[in-house]
């Protein structure tokens, strides 16, 4: 009894401190920790690459670290999907003016090369081996058991890829291009016609989730793989490869046709995932709609479309009551998870936590789709949407609302004013240094899992600048 009055006094004790240290952390607004944090994410963020971090000596130049963590977890491997989705950012400020990123860019695609010419658990070299997902840092394959294949890092990495080839070929590089990047061959001895390659003749077969627990058929896979595929046809045919161009072009339409099939209308949201047990709502849909589309939009479930608005409601509201802390007094917003039945808690299996990807994703996907309203001059509510629009203006009806109406001017308040409530709980959870995890805990939000993920550094910069009023590339 003794021992029960104790515990119930330390826990009594414990959720005190952390509640000081919350509103500690809520001591300045959204956009002044916002601004602070951005350099810190930045310096965060090279500090896990090779070449230019700390871990220089011992990771290949253009490998990106997923974590310095070494153990409980072990993170300290390169994933093509994480290693292309932190290269995307290093891209926009690349498209933005900073030249001095075109070595690493150089760097990256060098160690894309070498990582497609690896020999590994997925198929040997090239090939169907394009889809394994981890590599040791050093650029060899890593054998031991996991979940292979995956085939949406091909398809980002080429879009990264692509993006700078184009650029060069502006510049008049074109011999660089076309020695490395792309070049016309098949088979081709090239980077980003081997990924292009990969992801069309692979999109249909079964691969794991980003997540990588999953084997199947993925919304967010499917949206990497069109993008990739059209963009690929649009660099095909600039350099005259335009049976490629052909191939490319048809499997893009074809995915693009068989994306619908991921909307459940008696469940009335996006499926993350095709034919599972599990309820379907899922962090990475919101993350498909994002870099699916990007800044140019490729027609299908960006994230102003009635679908990804309302997958994302119904996400939010499952997870609400999923996390302890956010029934705290004081708890800024809401804390989102990857999906409702993890269990994943950063260094084994048992209760699973909130994440900073998926908390700031759903800022992003709000900052970006009013950043699309904007650019439309309206937004459109349906009756598929209606009930979502209501949250911010109880008077919206099934109706288009032009920019400079109440009623828009509402509902975007409303929606910045609600995305911010979700910068706010990151903010609430990261360190006084401006560390980011993978996870904070679900009951005393202290950062859980890999330290210094790589991603999560990523993913609060586009959500920066959605913010801002720019959609990343």
């Amino acid at each position: 009894m003794r021992f029960l009055r104790s515990l119930l006094l330390c826990s009594g004790l414990i959720a005190a401190a952390s509640s000081r240290v919350l509103k500690s952390r809520q001591s300045t607004t959204v956009s002044t920790w916002v601004t602070a944090e951005e350099p810190l994410a930045r310096a965060a963020l090279f500090r896990n690459i090779g070449s230019k971090g700390e871990f220089a000596k011992n990771v290949d130049a253009g490998a990106v670290i997923a974590s310095p963590s070494t153990s409980s977890p072990d993170y300290f491997y390169q994933w093509t999907r994480d290693s292309s989705m932190v290269f995307k950012v290093l891209l926009n400020s690349y498209i933005n003016g900073n030249s001095s990123l075109n070595t690493l860019l150089r760097e990256f695609a060098t160690e894309s090369d070498k990582l497609q010419r690896t020999s590994n658990p997925s198929g040997g070299y090239q090939g169907a081996g394009i889809g394994e997902p981890k590599f040791l840092v050093n650029g060899t394959p890593f054998t031991g058991s996991w979940g292979r294949p995956q085939n949406d890092g091909p398809a980002i990495r080429a879009t990264v890829l692509i993006k700078f080839a184009n650029m060069l070929l502006d510049a008049g590089e074109t011999s660089y291009v076309t020695s490395l990047l792309y070049d016309s061959l098949y088979p081709s001895n090239s980077v980003i016609k081997n990924d292009l390659e990969y992801v069309a003749n692979y999109w249909q077969a079964n691969g794991f989730d980003l997540w990588e627990e999953v084997a199947g058929q993925h919304f967010f896979n499917y949206m990497v793989q069109q993008r990739a595929l059209v963009e690929g046809a649009e660099l095909a045919t600039r350099l005259g490869d335009t049976g490629a161009a052909t191939w490319y072009t048809t499997q893009a339409t074809a995915i693009k046709a068989a994306l619908p099939n991921f909307w459940s209308s008696s469940k009335g949201y996006l499926l993350s995932t095709l034919n599972t047990g599990r309820d379907g709502l899922d962090c990475g849909t919101l993350l498909g709609a994002l870099h699916g589309n990007g800044a140019r939009g490729f027609g299908i479930y960006p994230a102003s479309s009635d679908e990804v608005l309302v997958t994302l409601q119904k996400l939010v509201d499952v997870m609400n009551p999923l996390y302890p802390i956010n029934a705290q007094s004081g708890a800024p917003g809401i804390a989102i998870g990857r999906y409702s039945s993890d269990v994943y808690d950063g260094v084994g299996t048992s209760t699973a936590h909130p994440w900073f990807i998926c908390t700031f994703t759903v800022a992003e996907v709000l900052y970006t789709a009013i950043n699309q309203f904007a650019a439309r001059g309206s937004i459109i509510v349906s009756s598929r949407s209606l009930s979502f629009y209501q949250k911010f203006y109880s008077s919206a009806t099934a109706t288009t609302y032009a920019a400079g109406s109440t009623a828009y001017a509402n509902i975007v308040t409303g929606m910045k004013n609600y995305a911010d409530t979700f910068i706010a709980t990151g903010q609430a959870h990261a360190a006084t240094n401006g560390s980011l995890s993978e996870q904070f805990g679900r009951s005393d939000g202290l950062q859980k899992g890999a330290r210094d993920l790589t991603w999560s550094y990523a993913s609060f910069l586009t959500t920066k600048w959605a913010r801002d009023g720019a959609t990343a590339y």
